[in-house]
């Protein structure tokens, strides 16, 4: 089982930004992890490669290629995580350029995913109406559904279709495509080319049985982020789990960022991951570092568990 589990194991390029690319391929060969996902834009930033550039420049798509076959490492998924929906146009236009940008660079490099977020549209600041009543509410999330969100996504869904690449969406709060049912919403209306992209630590503080979610989303699960969740009771009593205290007060948060296992117990990881690949999930386990290690350090200690499961 082992086996089956390290022989998926990907990192997420953010955690290695205090290097350059061909260092940080080369200290994910030397810690087993046989697969990368790279920042190219948005909020995984272009540290290591720019989706804009790579969509232009072939040379630099040639670079790219033999720096991961250089470190035996292959890239299984690029990164952008931006909010094209939102109400700054400014930005909107600038995310809805590189995550195109992206498409484009995953077809020329032969990367089969790229994972992004749904956006969140205003108006005025991003606004995420995500209760029932008062109605106000449930009439704002029906317009950002309708004149936003579907028509947006069907665009993109056509150009990644056309290209041979899946969108991953992260089931992330903060936006529209947040839960198992709101990505199957959005891919009922936009078709197979959009996906999930599943991190169990975002599903644990909405009260989402992530397992439940694999079950419920099944051949739409295209990418998997691992990241666990820790709860610290006498805050959750306190905030409950919509917390908006900053994340750089950590013992002051209902619940924080950890690596795997240490949160949720080794048993806990291993049915799920478990029941991913039941699923006929033949994707990575990326690892996606916020813990409080250094990231280098949580990034190799996370392998290693996921290795052992």
């Amino acid at each position: 089982m082992a086996a089956r589990h390290s022989a998926r194991l990907c990192a997420f390029s953010t955690a290695l930004q205090d290097r350059d690319l061909p260092a940080a391929l080369r200290f994910c060969a030397e810690q087993g992890i046989g697969a990368l996902e790279l920042g190219v834009g948005g909020w995984p930033s272009t540290a290591h490669a720019d989706a804009e550039q790579l969509a232009r420049d072939p040379a630099a798509v040639r670079a790219l290629r033999t720096d991961s076959q250089a470190a035996g490492v292959r890239l299984a998924a690029l990164s952008c995580h931006g909010n094209p929906l939102h109400p700054e146009t400014a930005r909107a236009a600038r995310d809805d350029r590189q995550l195109r940008a992206a498409l484009e660079s995953a077809h020329a490099l032969e990367v089969p995913v790229v994972v992004a977020f749904s956006g969140q549209p205003g108006p005025g600041v991003p606004n995420w109406p995500v209760v029932a009543w008062p109605d106000d509410y449930a009439a704002l999330w029906e317009r950002q559904w309708q004149d936003a969100l579907i028509p947006y996504w069907q665009g993109l869904a056509q150009r990644a279709s056309e290209l041979g690449v899946v969108i991953a969406l992260e089931l992330h709060g903060g936006f529209a495509v947040h839960s198992p049912s709101t990505l199957l919403r959005l891919r009922d209306a936009c078709g197979p080319a959009i996906a999930a992209n599943l991190d169990p630590s975002h599903l644990w503080w909405q009260g989402i049985d992530p397992l439940a979610a694999v079950q419920l989303l099944g051949p739409a699960v295209a990418h998997f982020h691992v990241k666990d969740l820790l709860v610290n009771p006498a805050r959750l009593a306190e905030h409950g789990w919509l917390d908006h205290t900053p994340f750089a007060q950590r013992d002051q948060r209902a619940w924080q960022f950890v690596k795997p296992g240490d949160g949720h117990d080794a048993s806990t990881w291993r049915t799920l991951l478990d029941g991913l690949l039941a699923q006929g999930y033949a994707g990575v386990f990326s690892i996606e570092h916020e813990g409080v290690e250094a990231p280098a350090q949580g990034l190799a200690l996370a392998a290693d568990f996921i290795a052992q499961l």
